[in-house]
């Protein structure tokens, strides 16, 4: 795959926002990171969240656009898309990788600017979260009552466990398949079920895959299902070899020895390169960078990277 600049089994939904294109074999990805916690060297704002524009080009001229996450706020998702030119109005679908504040709280300020989009997420979506942080809880980390009002208001909620394909060859992977330890990206992370507040697995953790030949771009929002069962779903659904990795990969808190075999893990499975930011952390960065060296790149707001 270059870069520039920087299965049986599968249950497939048939829904008006799916896009339907004569040649299904893409031609490029073109991404572009419009929220990170870093804003680079650059003119864009920067907040602790993530949001990607996808822009997907087929050979025979048709294009399709996901919005990848909103951010924390929707004030700097729509600033930065203001600064980049961008019009807010031009995605086909908007994919929540989860639930968390800081991946999907400048939705629905992004839908009072677009109307109605297809919002595709997984079920679990709409459950509370909690945290605890030594011992103090934090409430209201996802989705609140009002801001799922508001989102059935303003939007056409899909909501999936199972993978989608949105567009030829363009994957939500759907609920992801823990092979792979991610305790590390789970820890200390809570829900509420039948009265009792338990341990959250975070099953709505969940990513996008984007086959390019015998390749594939994929989309990782936090990696709560961990960064390589994202990654092994993204292969069984696009067949590919071969994978490049964008987004948040939750080892800011993970150790040497556990961000080591990560990567071990991600090198069995074809991982080729990582784009890396957000959660990913800056002892994430450091053990990453010492096994990919130059295939690893730092995200930022308004990094771009071109796949063909």
């Amino acid at each position: 795959m270059n870069v520039l600049c920087s299965v049986p089994g599968i249950f497939l939904f048939v829904l008006p926002f799916i896009k339907h294109v004569s040649k299904s074999d893409i031609l490029s990805v073109k991404i572009l990171v419009l929220v990170d916690d870093y804003a680079g060297f650059t003119n864009l704002l920067a907040e602790h969240g993530l949001s990607i524009m996808a822009s997907i080009e087929y050979r025979d001229g048709t294009m399709y656009k996901i919005l990848f996450d909103t951010g924390q706020s929707g004030e700097v998702l729509l600033k930065n898309m203001q600064k980049l030119s961008l019009n807010p109005s031009e995605f086909d679908a908007i994919v929540l990788s989860h639930r968390h504040y800081d991946h999907t709280g400048g939705l629905v300020r992004l839908l009072e600017s677009t109307g109605s989009k297809p919002v595709i997420a997984h079920p679990d979506i709409e459950k509370p979260n909690y945290a605890d942080r030594g011992g103090f809880k934090k409430f209201n980390l996802g989705f609140t009552r009002q801001d799922i009002e508001a989102l059935r208001m303003r939007g056409e909620l899909v909501l999936s466990r199972k993978p989608l394909e949105l567009a030829p060859n363009v994957w939500f992977l759907g609920e992801i398949p823990r092979v792979y330890d991610n305790s590390y990206a789970v820890k200390g992370f809570l829900t509420l079920e039948g009265g009792e507040i338990v341990p959250d697995q975070m099953l709505d953790d969940t990513g996008v895959a984007i086959k390019l030949g015998n390749k594939a771009v994929v989309l990782a929002g936090c990696s709560h299902s961990g960064i390589s069962n994202i990654a092994a779903q993204a292969k069984r659904l696009t067949g590919v070899e071969e994978l490049s990795i964008i987004g948040g990969l939750h080892t800011a808190s993970a150790t040497d020895s556990e961000v080591e075999r990560i990567a071990s893990e991600l090198k069995a499975l074809g991982v080729s390169e990582l784009h890396a930011g957000h959660c990913t952390g800056f002892n994430g960065i450091r053990v990453f960078h010492r096994i990919y060296g130059e295939k690893l790149r730092i995200i930022h707001s308004g990094y771009r990277a071109i796949f063909v």
